[in-house]
């Protein structure tokens, strides 16, 4: 149960993650949208442009042309017959002028075409801002995700650790037990050797010797053999003593 719950929130982590993604596109798809019509902008804005230099070079011209006529009206000299009375300083003044509001009067003119433009523009700069701020949004969304992911497979490998720990304890404890069943039948099996030994030598005891000094004569055969420590050895499988002269 454990395991199908841990692959159902995988799954679920896959699916969130896909949807990121496909966030994530959607989001990359509006920017080269927003970027696409920054260019058809430009690209409509490029004549009007050229247009209002090229009015702005007529106006510089005629400004200079008008420029020069009254710098040759104020240069020339009066004429020889009577003078006649000189003109105003101050329209002087507002004809020299005249030029400078002409120069100007363009240039408020694209400032005034120009402001729209840079408006839009703002406003875009704004929208491809919060855009990079969704995605950066998105982005530790994302990162957050794989950092459950992992904590989940850490989880995971953890039991699976435990689990391993488990069955080498229950290996351990299983080697031990044999082993212990193995000590407790050698010391069986010793203890009653250790008893037959005792029978053997009891009995022989009880027996009567040949003639040949170190053998114990079962139907004229062998069957204890003696050594001069007195330790006895059965060569025969059944414990029928007989002495030849018994016999």
């Amino acid at each position: 149960m454990l395991l199908l719950l841990l692959l159902l929130l995988l799954l679920l982590l896959l699916l969130l993650l896909l949807l990121l993604l496909l966030l994530l596109l959607l989001l990359l798809l509006l920017l080269l949208l927003l970027l696409l019509l920054l260019l058809l902008l430009l690209l409509l804005l490029l004549p009007l442009l050229l247009l209002l230099l090229l009015l702005l070079l007529l106006l510089l011209l005629l400004l200079l042309l008008l420029l020069l006529v009254l710098l040759l009206l104020v240069l020339l000299p009066p004429p020889p017959p009577p003078p006649p009375p000189p003109p105003p300083r101050l329209l002087l003044l507002l004809l020299l002028l005249l030029p400078l509001l002409l120069l100007l009067l363009p240039l408020l003119l694209l400032l005034l075409l120009l402001l729209p433009l840079l408006l839009l523009l703002l406003l875009l700069l704004l929208l491809l801002l919060l855009l990079l701020l969704l995605l950066l949004l998105l982005l530790l969304l994302l990162l957050l995700l794989l950092l459950l992911l992992l904590l989940l497979l850490l989880q995971l490998l953890l039991l699976l650790l435990l689990l391993l720990l488990l069955l080498l304890l229950l290996l351990l404890l299983l080697l031990l037990l044999l082993l212990l069943l193995l000590l407790l039948h050698h010391h069986h099996h010793h203890h009653h050797h250790s008893q037959d030994k005792k029978r053997i030598h009891t009995m022989a005891a009880t027996t009567t010797y040949s003639p040949y000094r170190g053998a114990c004569m079962f139907y004229k055969q062998p069957l204890f053999l003696w050594d001069f420590n007195h330790n006895c050895s059965c060569l025969s499988p059944t414990h029928i003593f007989r002495s030849p002269v018994m016999k």
